[in-house]
Order: structure tokens, then sequence, then C-alpha cells
């Protein structure tokens, strides 16, 4: 809350300027209206902006750039239809106040995209050309980019030429292999299929993602291509199991691009790899018109989905992800980003909720993965240990490269229920499937250091460990454990004091720093370092312990 008055109060003094740029008076309601509006924006609550802005709109009708942020607002919502109405406006004024006829230059970069999309869905290829043509200013004003939109325009048999000309104008090698994209997904929309199946076989030697691999699998089902099918998939999908391939390959045979509009769609979700660096609002934009554009492609929802999360617009980020199908090859993958959603949200019970009505639908290998993380970060064990061999059944019987994690955070659960012996079992099954995996070589390491047990072979592990990952501040404070216990108290503290720069609030780290000045001496350090950790909300077994290490030291 004081965060927000601090803005505001900075904000109220820096923006009358601003204010007044956009025709208001000098009346505290409307400056305030604008401050609401301004700080909304910049913590992502488009909602809230676009009310605030619509309320200075109906005081400032004519105000351009109160327009031209109403559009841009109404396309970040997903809004066409308001978008359109604003961009209308926006246009109408503009003429009014440049007495130009045309007025074609007065509209925004995105007013530009919203007459492309609308012309085009009238099938007025004149005008929507024009209005792409006309993005010539601003962060949109990308060369690749227009030519791509212009190219989809012209997308139909007998304007074929024209198109792939444009794309053919599209000179920098950073875009190559998306001009490639785009000359096959063209081809492939008009039935020119010699060619598209050219350019097709030419992006897949070219780039490993499986959003082309799913194009292309498409294509070559669409026109039963079977033999070649299954060498694409011997080729390139070989590392990944069984029940991953026959999601991707139990698709809709259906033409992932039906219509030109879909096309751009994907130039939309191609457009952040092409423009540098797009601030993050008109990345929002992109894959915003993306996923409007193409809603066949749920790769664009998915990526999408991942964006919204990342600047914490939760609930539409859930929304999206819901609209992908659960038997698409992403739809567990998506599942799992909601449920770690609700988990950020502190919501473990809906995340459980969630997974475990998807595991109705299908039983997967990383869905029974998933919901058994939640049951152990629940210390709910017998749910933990019940839900991760189910995942060892499913990940034996599809031959789930991802098998040794089912193993180590099994053992993880019976390390914390103090069932040892099952523990080590399970960490070794774990690194007879992964022998050099580091989280299992630390975890069991330091659980031997932990029991003053195999202290050389666990030293050996973290080690191999320490070699992978040498900025690991739990391995380091692993290795800093060893040394503590055999007494090098000195090698143990340079250790702790590296590991505490790379991670200053663990409470283990800060703890075992604590006992390591202790043993040197430091005694008024040591308890400083102990009650630190204590202030870092360690686990509940130990809070005890901490406090009678302050009080009466080791």
């Amino acid at each position: 809350m004081i965060k927000k008055i601090l803005i505001f109060i900075f904000c109220y003094n820096l923006c009358f300027s601003t204010a007044y740029s956009l025709g208001f008076d000098k009346e505290r309601e409307q400056v305030g209206d604008y401050l609401v509006a301004k700080i909304s924006n910049n913590e992502n609550d488009y909602g809230v902006t676009k009310r605030f802005y619509q309320k200075i709109h109906r005081k400032n009708p004519t105000n351009l750039l109160v327009l031209d942020r109403l559009l841009l607002l109404s396309l970040l919502e997903g809004d066409l239809l308001s978008a359109n109405k604003y961009s209308f406006k926006l246009a109408q004024v503009g003429c009014d106040k440049s007495k130009d006829a045309c007025c074609m230059s007065n509209q925004s970069p995105q007013g530009h995209l919203v007459n492309g999309i609308s012309y085009l869905n009238l099938y007025n290829f004149n005008l929507a050309d024009q209005s792409f043509a006309s993005i010539w200013h601003g962060e949109l004003a990308n060369t690749s980019f227009v030519r791509l939109l212009r190219a989809w325009v012209w997308a139909k048999p007998e304007t074929l030429d024209k198109s792939i000309g444009l794309i053919d104008l599209i000179s920098s090698d950073s875009n190559r292999l998306i001009t490639l994209l785009h000359k096959e997904l063209i081809y492939d929309y008009v039935d020119e299929l010699e060619l598209a199946e050219v350019y097709y076989d030419q992006i897949l030697y070219q780039s490993d993602d499986l959003y082309i691999m799913n194009l292309y699998l498409n294509f070559l089902s669409r026109n039963n291509l079977e033999k070649k099918k299954q060498k694409v998939i011997d080729e390139f999908l070989s590392e990944y199991d069984s029940d991953f391939i026959s999601d991707l390959l139990n698709q809709s045979n259906r033409r992932l691009i039906e219509n030109q509009l879909q096309g751009i769609g994907v130039v939309f979700f191609n457009s952040p790899s092409m423009i540098r660096n797009l601030n993050p609002e008109l990345i929002h934009l992109m894959l915003q018109l993306a996923a409007i554009s193409s809603p066949n492609l749920h790769e664009i929802n998915f990526l999408f989905a991942n964006f919204l999360t990342s600047i914490e617009d939760y609930d539409k980020s859930i929304k999206v992800y819901k609209e992908i199908p659960k038997k698409h090859y992403l739809g567990e993958y998506a599942s799992i980003q909601i449920s770690n959603i609700y988990s950020l949200e502190n919501k473990n019970e809906e995340a459980i909720e969630h997974l475990k009505k998807f595991l109705e639908t299908k039983e997967t290998f990383d869905i029974f993965l998933s919901l058994g993380n939640y049951y152990r970060y629940d210390l709910n064990w017998d749910e933990a240990v019940k839900t991760y061999q189910e995942a060892i059944s499913l990940g034996v019987d599809i031959d789930n490269q991802n098998l040794w994690e089912a193993y180590f955070k099994v053992g993880i659960v019976h390390e914390r229920s103090d069932n040892w012996n099952e523990a080590e079992n399970n960490f070794l099954k774990a690194l007879e499937l992964y022998s050099d995996q580091p989280d299992v070589l630390n975890y069991l390491g330091y659980s031997y250091i932990d029991m003053d047990i195999n202290m050389l072979t666990a030293k050996e592990m973290i080690g191999k460990s320490l070699k992978q990952k040498p900025n690991d501040p739990y391995i380091i404070d692993s290795m800093a454990w060893y040394y503590f216990k055999i007494g090098d108290y000195e090698e143990a503290k340079s250790l702790l004091e590296y590991a505490i720069d790379l991670m200053p609030y663990d409470p283990i780290i800060n703890e075992h720093y604590g006992d390591a000045l202790w043993m040197i001496g430091k005694n008024m350090e040591a308890r400083f370092q102990w009650s630190k950790a204590l202030e870092l909300d360690p686990e509940e077994e130990t809070i005890a312990n901490i406090k009678i290490k302050i009080l009466k030291g080791i």
C-alpha cells in the first residue's frame, strides 16, 4: 500500500505537463483519472486502465492520444470489436484535425494493424495491403514484419508471385528461418504441395522446434505421405517417449492454416523474434493478436499463456492455458503450468484437484510426477509415494527418459519420512538411469555426510556434481558440510562464505555458516548468523535446534 502511495505522489508531481498535453484542464479529478490510469497500466491491469481512459475520453472525446491508448488497450484485452471502434474514431478525429482527405498517415501502428485485419476479413485486399504498408513509424515499423503481413494478404493462387516476391525482398539473415517458414506455409495454403514440401524439408533440417514439427507432420498426414512421416519420427523424435509421439501424431488432420488471417497470426507469433527490443506491452499485443488470429495453433496459446504468467496476469493465463485441448501434445504441459500458477498463489489444493481432474481424462508420466510433487510439498508422504510409483510404472511402460526423476523424488519422500533404506535404494536407482545427474549426486552425498557414513564416496559424488554446477550454492554448501564434518572448519567457512554470496537468504546455508564460525572461535558472529537463519523461515523441525545454539552454542 505504501509503495502505491509513493508511486502516486511521484507521478502526481511529474505528470501535470503530460496531463495538460493531453488536453486536460487543471481540474483535480481529470489529473487524478490520468494518474490512476498510468499506475494501473504500469501494473499490467489493463481492464482498470481502460476504464479510466474511457472516463477521460468522455471528457475529451477528440484527444488523439487517449483514443490511441484505448485502441491499444482494447487489443491487449483481445477485444477487436472495441479496437475497431476506436480505430474508426481515431481516423475520423485525425482527419478533422489534419484536414487530410486520405488520413492514412494519421493512424498509429496498432491502428493500421486493426484496419488491415478488418479489411482482410472483408476481402478488401488492396486496402488491407495499404493499411499494413502504412506501418512506417514506431517500434512495429520493421520491414521484415510488414512484408510478411503483406505477403499473407496476397497469399492466393492468382497473386502468389506477388506474395512470394514480398518475402524474397527480406534479406536479413537473422530472419531466414522465419521467411522459409512462411514460404512453406503459403505454398501449403495455396496447394502448391511440391514446393511446400521442399521448403518444409529445408526448415526441418535447420530447426528442431516442435511447433515446426507439428506443422510438418500435419502436412504429411493430410497428404498421406506415410513413409516420409515415419522417417521424420525416426530421425527427429527418437528421444521422446512413445506417449508424447502418439499425442503429436493424433492431432487433427485439418489444415492448421485455414485462411490468410491465420497466416498473419503466425507472423504476429514470430514478431518478437523479428523485431528487436520490443517492449513487454507490444510483445503482449503481438501474442494476443496471434492467439486471436490463429486459434488452431495451440503452440501460440501456450507461448501467450507463458508470457501472461511472466507478467503475473494469472487469471488470464489460466484461461488461455485451458483453451489448449488435453489431448493436444501440449495439453499436459498446459495443465502443469496451471497447477504451477495455483502454487504461486498458495493454492496447493486447487493445484492437486486440477491435476487429478486431468488424470481422469488421460494418465501421463509428467502429470503423475507433478501431482506427487504437490503431495510432497504438503508433507502427505503416503500419497506422494503412491503417486510417484504410478509415474514410475507408467514411465517404464513408455520408456520415459526422465524416469530417474521419479525415483529421485520418491527417494526424497522416503528420506524425509525417516525411511533411509528405501530412500537410498531409490537414489541409487536414479543414478543407474542417469549416472552423472548433479542433483541426485548432491542429495545422496549430503545425506551420507549428515549421517557420517560413506564420507569419501560422498565427497566424490559432490565433487562430480560441483564440476557440472560450480556456482550452485547448495552443492557448495554440501562440500562445505563435508569439510565441517571432518574438522576442517576454515575450509568449511571459506566455502560457506561463497555460498552465502550466491544465496544470502537461505536458512540452512546461514545456519551452517554460523556453525563454522562457532568452531573457529567467532562466537558473537556465529550467534548473529544463527539469528539471521531463524529470521529466514527455516523448516519447523530445525527451529528449536537453532534456538538452542543461540543460547548455548555447539
